[in-house]
């Protein structure tokens, strides 16, 4: 349940699905809505959002032999530290494919994963087969904790590093607070008491912090060349096909994990079938997720996974697709039919759109 949906609907707020919850798209001023992001600071609701927290004295051992991040250092015997962080990969043992992306947010008596909701079950089975004797225990948090972010250059937040993570007080609210920037810009990620996420919401867009819903944050998340979970690659996803987050996902030395045999043989091979690439349209011809992708002799390539019209790139069409070895390749002339007609674009470098430093 989102404590906030009534609040939302109470502005006229427009909402859409989203695997099974409802969230909002607009609250009617998309184009501030995305100003914000990149000049300000925009308040985002994330109910789809969830949290699974591990306690006891084993578990950053334990989750280290289980993800595609270190967590765990077996040389030294150290663990991540509090306020600490990863993003990482849970992993098929057989096939090697992605489970599910998450957040590791170390707090120094617990360590929270956080991730997609609807996939917290999964995750905790996936987690408990392989919990033998190490004093672990994994539990959700999602009918708890409550999940909202801000993103912008003008937060107002303490400065944190990527995925590094404090505890604040927030009108009288005890709130663990962590960063990531899906949008190039500050993120600072809130995790709250279910109970208190109303207030802690009005105190924010009181700052005054603009409310900013999907639509705004998606323009941004592709502007910065960020591919999100279930929409730019899924459960049918390799590791290396992760294009730009594969270094951000995964330790190459610190040893096994489930599906990790297949992942070091990719890596040795240093090649991949096919990978996530951001593609720039010649015009302003917007093609939508889902479209296929062809070369300039008609094959199918592969398919736009995300795709927006850029107003900070001049209201260039930009998108993000997954496609076929060797096509790949920066510079490489692609043929994707967009509003009616087949037009051309080309595999650009992602973020599309520089990254601010301002915090």
């Amino acid at each position: 349940m989102n404590p906030l949906l009534d609040l939302h609907k109470s502005t006229n707020a427009e909402t859409q699905a989203y695997a099974d919850v409802e969230i909002v798209s607009t609250f009617g001023q998309m184009p501030m809505e995305y100003s914000a992001i990149h000049q300000s600071a925009g308040l985002m609701d994330l109910p789809q959002r969830g949290v699974i927290e591990l306690t006891g004295p084993d578990r950053l051992p334990f989750l280290n032999n289980l993800i595609s991040n270190q967590t765990y250092d077996k040389q030294t015997k150290q663990g991540l530290a509090a306020g600490q962080g990863v993003y990482a990969f849970l992993l098929n043992a057989k096939s090697g494919r992605i489970i599910t992306d998450l957040n590791v947010i170390e707090r120094g008596d617990r360590t929270f994963l956080e991730l997609q909701r609807r996939l917290i079950p999964h995750v905790i089975d996936a987690l408990e087969k392989y919990r033998f004797a190490e004093k672990v225990k994994i539990q959700s948090r999602a009918e708890e904790l409550h999940h909202m972010t801000v993103h912008g250059p003008r937060s107002g937040f303490p400065e944190l590093p990527p995925l590094g993570s404090t505890e604040i007080e927030l009108a009288g609210v005890k709130v663990t607070l962590w960063r990531d920037d899906p949008t190039g810009h500050p993120g600072y990620h809130l995790i709250v008491p279910l109970d208190q996420a109303r207030q802690v919401w009005i105190n924010l867009i009181a700052k005054p912090i603009r409310p900013i819903g999907w639509a705004a944050f998606n323009a941004a998340r592709i502007e910065a060349g960020t591919p999100l979970f279930s929409i730019d690659f899924d459960e049918t996803t390799l590791l290396h096909e992760t294009g730009p987050l594969l270094n951000k996902a995964v330790s190459f030395t610190k040893g096994c994990y489930p599906g990790q045999e297949i992942v070091a043989r990719m890596h040795a091979r240093g090649g991949v079938a096919r990978q996530i690439v951001g593609i720039r349209m010649n015009d302003d011809a917007l093609p939508i997720a889902g479209t296929k992708i062809y070369d300039s002799s008609q094959n199918e390539i592969g398919g736009v996974t995300s795709s927006t019209i850029s107003p900070v790139l001049s209201n260039a069409s930009v998108a993000m697709g997954i496609v076929k070895r060797p096509h790949f390749a920066v510079g490489t002339t692609v043929v994707i039919p967009a509003e009616g007609q087949m037009r051309q674009g080309k595999v650009v470098s992602m973020p599309f759109v520089g990254a601010t430093a301002a915090t």
